[in-house]
């Protein structure tokens, strides 16, 4: 799983999420490549601040029944 974290950070974002914040079509994205890879990466336009993409993290990951792996500035990275 490290490897795949790893690999991951250095790829762009496979999700984007812009002013119109968690939805339930970002929900169904974000579980779909969960499914598939196991990790996502995902990144909040430069509309949502800083601080708004730690909680919008752990939304998500409520939401997805996933754990955050890292938080940095606007870019998230969930696991199962």
């Amino acid at each position: 799983m490290k490897d795949i974290i790893n690999r991951i950070r250095h790829e762009p974002p496979k999700i984007r999420i812009g002013k119109n914040g968690i939805t339930e079509g970002i929900i169904r994205e974000v579980q779909n490549v969960l499914k598939k890879d196991k990790v996502v990466k995902i990144k909040c336009l430069k509309v949502i601040p800083t601080s708004v993409a730690k909680d919008i993290g752990k939304n998500i990951s409520d939401l997805t029944n996933s754990k955050v792996i890292e938080i940095r500035g606007k870019t998230i990275i969930l696991a199962l």
